[in-house]
């Protein structure tokens, strides 16, 4: 747990990473009811449903020049209120190398309060 979680009093907190995008659409899956936050490359989008939230992740895959290795970084936590919140990172490799490449690129998708 870290300073930040503890000082927004953030309970039951979970790390997990996969290669690929099934556990991002996984959890997208599991918060079926609640609405999301998808910052893409370009745009912000606010309020997505899940089915929509797919749609444009899809999208914004397909729209790729460049062939990625994704990496799913999850972390789910209960807030102070006892909502259960995600936030999901995938991140987008161009080499095969672990150091720093411009072309890498990071999309995150958090769940609405």
């Amino acid at each position: 747990m870290s300073l930040t979680d503890l000082l927004k009093g953030r309970k039951n907190i979970t790390y997990q990473e996969n290669s690929g995008i099934n556990l991002a659409v996984y959890l997208i899956s599991e918060f079926q009811d609640r609405t999301f936050t998808f910052k893409s490359l370009k745009r912000k989008y606010f309020g997505l449903s899940a089915e929509n939230l797919l749609k444009k992740l899809q999208d914004e895959l397909d729209s790729m020049l460049i062939l990625y290795s994704y990496t799913t970084k999850v972390k789910t936590f209960t807030d102070k209120k006892g909502i259960s919140q995600a936030r999901i990172k995938l991140v987008g490799r161009a080499g095969s190398m672990s150091r720093y490449n411009p072309l890498d690129i990071e999309l995150e998708i958090n769940t609405e309060t």
